[in-house]
């Protein structure tokens, strides 16, 4: 090792995926999901997608000209044929809205005043239409590397009420829709959830987003019963207005909103009106649609222009200059800018097929610069590069078999000592991180099964140099240690024992109002090893904790000790203790640390007892964890595995009840193999992240320090979209350098490939006799 400081600068990306561009046909599809104000892939990327529409009619297909008569194959034909073409003409989308058009739904012979009359409405024939026009008009696009984004049947009428006629049958459609075994949590698959409301009405007079709020939470609840595609909801004004949302936001998972906009719109310029300029549009995009913006991704489904002449446009405007005057490429500017906004042109399909990418004299719709074809083709060339999908992992760790049923390790990586609580709809679970910062690692999950990073609660525990890696000192296996949650009065707390050297030792408790933050963290008067938190009936706090001999301990407020009592053993190596009370009985969920490990109950009717006890678990070394009872009723237990350099992971069992005994597992044996849990949804399998493509600016969750992170030796902000890390240390041990970022192993249910880890590095100012490391660190348990 070199006696001087090494200069080495790095320059680290995780890459698991193809990095070549697709956004066309055969591009990658991989899952999209909803983060924040983006779209995001499994990969983290920010995905931004731009496409055109279908609507699946006579008239909107050349005027009639190419089918009628209700010809299921003809449609098929004629409009999979124009998927191609487009494909063919070199545009570069990646999505289509599908419009299930109420042709298909409408009575035959019965007349209506217009696509928002749902007096014909026929829910058989919407039924079969469904599956024999939408379905594999879904399909095919899906299959030419197109997302869809499915529209309901029709448009709203002028006045919508909570509770109307039209509310009930969008619920009756999307409840029928988000059903159906292709489509529910279909990975490319989206819902626009009504076409062009106008205004909303509350006893006799005109409401706002309140109560709009509370028409499409309606049917997105209705929806997240089945599914969980992602859900795209329209605001007021033809789908012009959206500033109120931000007051009240569709709540739930997978929420986006989806926007019109043609010129003169948002005070943008039309043909009528050419000295409009970019400041006015600008403005009036910030006032009508940036308020959720900020706070959700943006679909523009509906958007064209072109000059009045062609005749073959809703929107009548120009293209214009970006900054100055005309409407297309001011959208193109805002939409950019804001940076989560797709898009499509609403230019009938037929002439989009008919495209050739030679100008000529520019004198045709086609052709002409100052109509929407010409320019949006080649934007969409320079959109294919950046913010497209990428291709998802060629494996994924996750449980989740996918038919209802899941496969332990419930989590296929090292989250140790687990506690979990169940607030509202959702499980949060807490795990062991021992001497890695930041620590206390808080997952959440709405089924048990599918978890998701939620927060890592404790920045730093103390500022000595055993927690900074210095002076030869370390806090190897020791730090945090078997962390226990409760949520009590509207606020989480985790309550954990600390093993160190010096004054850092002893009980630590984090609290917080919202799980992900901010926490804020007490040093205890003293110490509660291996606790387990409990919540009595009366309101009053317990914790059991000990190793061998228990404490049954009642603490008040500040968690201080009240009153407690001695629970024997009976044998040594009694440690990991839950606490929980079900049918009158108080119950200790302990496990016996000898190898193999078991699992062991004491029950009492007393808090403080005396306490009866049973093992109630011996198979495989599965022990350590909590007890949990879902919003059906069901309990589940969730243990963990020592598996080897893999850690301990996580793995949830079912348990019944026999004498007030638990009986976990199958008669006492893990089966492998479960039905997923019984919490009144069915949600879509999760993929906890292990790529990092470093573009948020900060790192992601999955990421810790090996000692208290000092901020001046790494920066994402450097050099954006990629990590910059210095070198901390010259030193003689792996153990004793300094900035190592780490994260866990995760294993893939494959033979041939149990894990895998690629990184893409910049070793440009590396000089001769410089060092990196890409490694596998892993320290024994010393305690």
């Amino acid at each position: 090792m070199r006696n001087k400081s090494l200069k080495t600068i790095l320059y680290i990306i995780l890459l698991f995926s193809s990095i070549t561009a697709s956004a066309w046909d055969g591009m990658a599809m991989p899952q999209l999901h909803v983060e924040g104000r983006y779209f995001k892939d499994s990969n983290g990327n920010i995905v931004n997608l731009h496409g055109f529409a279908q609507t699946y009619s006579p008239w909107f297909n050349e005027r009639g000209t190419k089918w009628d008569n209700y010809d299921v194959n003809s449609c098929l034909s004629y409009n999979q044929g124009l998927i191609d073409k487009i494909m063919a003409a070199g545009w570069k989308m990646n999505f289509m809205r599908l419009h299930m058009d109420p042709y298909w739904s409408n009575t035959p012979g019965v007349r209506t005043k217009g696509e928002n009359d749902i007096s014909a409405f026929d829910y058989d024939r919407f039924k079969t239409y469904f599956q024999s026009v939408f379905v594999p008009m879904a399909k095919y696009a899906i299959s030419h590397g197109l997302y869809v984004i499915m529209r309901p049947p029709g448009v709203c009428p002028d006045s919508i009420a909570v509770g109307d006629a039209y509310q009930k049958y969008l619920i009756k459609v999307w409840n029928y829709v988000s059903a159906d075994s292709y489509i529910k949590n279909n990975p490319n698959i989206m819902f626009e959830l009504a076409n062009e409301p106008v205004r909303i009405w509350s006893d006799g007079k005109q409401a706002g987003f309140k109560e709009l709020n509370e028409y499409f939470q309606t049917i997105t609840d209705t929806i997240r019963a089945n599914c969980n595609n992602i859900v795209l909801v329209p605001g007021l004004s033809y789908q012009a207005n959206y500033e109120g949302f931000a007051d009240y936001p569709i709540k739930g998972e997978n929420v986006g909103y989806a926007v019109h906009c043609y010129p003169g719109w948002y005070n943008s310029g039309s043909e009528n009106t050419p000295d409009v300029n970019y400041q006015l549009f600008n403005d009036g995009w910030n006032k009508q649609i940036k308020p959720i913006s900020d706070l959700a991704p943006i679909v523009v489904t509906e958007m064209d222009w072109a000059p009045e002449k062609y005749n073959s446009s809703f929107g009548k405007g120009v293209t214009g200059t970006a900054g100055g005057t005309g409407f297309g490429a001011n959208f193109k500017k805002i939409t950019d800018d804001c940076g989560n906004v797709s898009w499509l042109i609403f230019t009938t399909p037929d002439l989009l097929a008919q495209f050739k990418d030679e100008q000529g004299s520019g004198d045709t719709f086609l052709t002409d610069n100052e109509a929407c074809p010409w320019p949006a083709y080649h934007w969409y060339q320079d959109y294919a590069n950046k913010q497209y999908p990428h291709a998802d992992f060629t494996f994924k760790s996750c449980s989740d078999n996918g038919d209802g049923t899941f496969t332990n390790p419930v989590i296929q990586a090292d989250f140790p000592d687990p506690d979990v609580q169940k607030v509202g709809d959702t499980y949060y679970m807490v795990t062991t991180t021992m001497h890695n910062f930041p620590g206390c690692t808080l997952l959440k999950s709405k089924d048990l099964v599918n978890w998701e990073y939620c927060c890592n609660p404790l920045e730093k525990m103390s500022a000595n140099a055993e927690y900074n890696l210095e002076d030869g000192k370390n806090i190897y296996s020791k730090g945090a240690w078997a962390n226990s949650l409760m949520y009590k009065n509207g606020k989480f707390y985790i309550l954990f024992n600390a093993f160190g050297n010096g004054d850092d030792a002893g009980g630590y408790l984090l609290s917080a109002t919202d799980a992900e933050g901010p926490w804020t963290m007490t040093r205890l008067s003293r110490g509660y090893y291996d606790s387990g938190l409990m919540t009595d009936d009366d309101g009053k706090t317990y914790v059991v904790c000990g190793n061998g001999n228990l404490k049954v301990i009642q603490l008040d407020d500040n968690f201080a000790p009240v009153n407690e009592a001695d629970v024997d053993g009976g044998f040594d190596g009694l440690e990991g203790s839950h606490f929980f009370k079900k049918d009158g009985y108080y119950y200790i969920y302990s496990t016996c640390c000898a190898w193999p490990a078991t699992q062991w109950c004491f029950r009492a009717t007393n808090v403080f007892g005396p306490y009866e006890k049973k093992e109630v678990f011996n198979s495989d070394d599965i022990h350590q964890g909590a007890m949990i009872q879902t919003q059906s009723g069901e309990w589940w237990t969730m243990l963990m595995r020592d598996c080897g350099a893999f850690g301990r992971m996580p793995y949830l069992l079912p348990v019944t009840w026999n004498a007030n005994w638990p009986v976990i597992g199958n008669n006492g044996v893990d089966a492998g193999t479960y039905t997923k849990p019984n919490v009144g949804v069915n949600y879509d399998r999760k993929y906890m992240p292990t790529n990092d493509n470093f573009k948020n600016y900060l790192l992601g969750s999955q990421w810790q320090w090996n000692h208290n992170q000092d901020k001046s030796k790494w920066s994402l902000l450097e050099n954006p979209g990629r990590l910059r890390l210095y070198t901390a240390s010259v030193t003689d041990s792996l153990q004793k350098s300094r900035n190592m970022l780490t994260q866990r192993i995760f294993g893939y249910r494959d033979n041939t490939k149990p894990s895998y880890g690629t990184i893409r590095m910049n070793i440009s100012k590396m000089n001769d006799g410089d060092m990196l490391d890409l490694l596998y660190f892993r320290i024994r348990m010393l305690i």
